[in-house]
């Protein structure tokens, strides 16, 4: 069962259409910059994610991208929204800068690795495999996880999601050859349903993952 936007409570459709607001008419790549936001969100809902950290997946932007201030987020949604999505927010001159800014504010609140991970795997699975953000991505990816490993490595939700996003990142990611002959073969009859269910079995991943993995083998 896919993420319903239709579902959400009344707090998390109040950032949600605070955030549709804040963002305008800024796009991501060539959709509505909100097309990001519910990606991030349907992340966290992919491993039962709501309340706080649901509010802040659509509000993690503003502060950063937008004129909102860091008191309007708090004022508005809470002290709790606001550090998730103060933590996650890179300050500085340039990109290293400004991922340095946000390590250092995760590693302090590290609940926050949680958003951090659901922005990170929905940025990395909506880029093509050869695109240039997938390569900024994969070779930021080993010091992104060293400075954020660690960070509430005893559990097990977050141990899957960075399970997830190690897959999306990692070029030489296949499932065993018996398993693709099995997964071609529903392909080639037009089995597409059983074919993303094979493909989810093979790599313990989400529905929207397993459509990615197999729009790459085609």
């Amino acid at each position: 069962m896919g993420f319903d936007q239709q579902q959400l409570d009344q707090r998390e459709n109040e950032a949600r259409e605070f955030a549709l607001t804040a963002h305008g008419d800024q796009r991501y790549g060539e959709h509505p910059y909100i097309t990001h936001l519910a990606a991030v969100r349907a992340v966290l809902d992919d491993f039962g994610y709501a309340g706080e950290l649901g509010q802040a997946a659509w509000l993690h932007d503003v502060v950063e991208d937008t004129p909102v201030t860091a008191e309007e987020i708090e004022n508005r949604f809470g002290r709790e929204v606001l550090d998730l999505v103060w933590a996650v927010t890179g300050v500085g001159p340039d990109r290293k800068a400004r991922n340095q800014n946000a390590y250092s504010k995760i590693v302090a609140h590290p609940r926050a690795v949680i958003l951090k991970l659901a922005d990170r795997t929905a940025n990395a699975e909506a880029s093509p495999p050869n695109s240039s953000w997938m390569g900024m991505y994969r070779t930021e990816h080993p010091t992104f996880k060293a400075h954020l490993g660690p960070l509430l490595a005893e559990d097990p939700t977050v141990a899957r999601m960075w399970e997830r996003l190690d897959r999306r990142l990692d070029p030489a990611v296949a499932a065993p050859a018996d398993q693709w002959v099995e997964i071609d073969r529903l392909v080639a009859a037009g089995e597409h349903d059983k074919a993303l269910a094979a493909v989810r079995a093979a790599f313990e991943c989400g529905p929207g993952e397993a459509e990615l993995i197999l729009a790459e083998r085609a």
